[in-house]
């Protein structure tokens, strides 16, 4: 979450495969550990950056992602241009102040097509915004994701 508030995200969506953090996070059951009470009051101040945050409850057999990006991690690997990664020497409920490297995002080329097919917005110029409308109807945009159409998927 400390990731994503300092990359300026605006709709978060978090994946757990624990049925616990997800209750306690829901209000369906009490937090009682002490520790577990300051991870809660954690997440509900981070909560409050986000334009909207959902918390989806996933069976632990189906996070394959979590647990291959936790090996990933755990294994040194340094080349990770395209995996944000933040390591914490203390517990998150004991750093008041984390420093994560400042990416600058360059553009891209599907910042113009996720413009067209999301907002409607072209180019400027004719030749430029004929270029982008031929490009988007090879694509689909489902808010979040771009996807490139293929004969077996949407």
């Amino acid at each position: 979450m400390n990731l994503a508030v300092q990359t300026r995200a605006q709709r978060l969506k978090a994946y757990c495969d624990s049925q616990l953090v997800v209750n306690q996070f829901q209000g369906t059951y009490e937090a009682r550990d002490e520790r577990m009470i300051k991870y809660l009051a954690k997440v509900r101040q981070l909560v409050g950056k986000f334009k909207s945050f959902e918390v989806i409850r996933i069976p632990k057999t189906e996070n394959t992602k979590a647990d291959v990006l936790s090996k990933l991690a755990a294994s040194g690997y340094t080349d990770l241009r395209s995996i944000c990664m933040e390591f914490l020497k203390k517990s998150s409920i004991e750093c008041e102040i984390v420093k994560v490297m400042q990416v600058d995002r360059e553009p891209c080329w599907m910042d113009e097509i996720i413009d067209y097919l999301h907002e409607g917005m072209l180019p400027g110029g004719k030749k430029e915004a004929r270029k982008v409308v031929q490009k988007a109807t090879r694509f689909s945009h489902d808010g979040e994701n771009l996807y490139k159409r293929s004969y077996t998927l949407p």
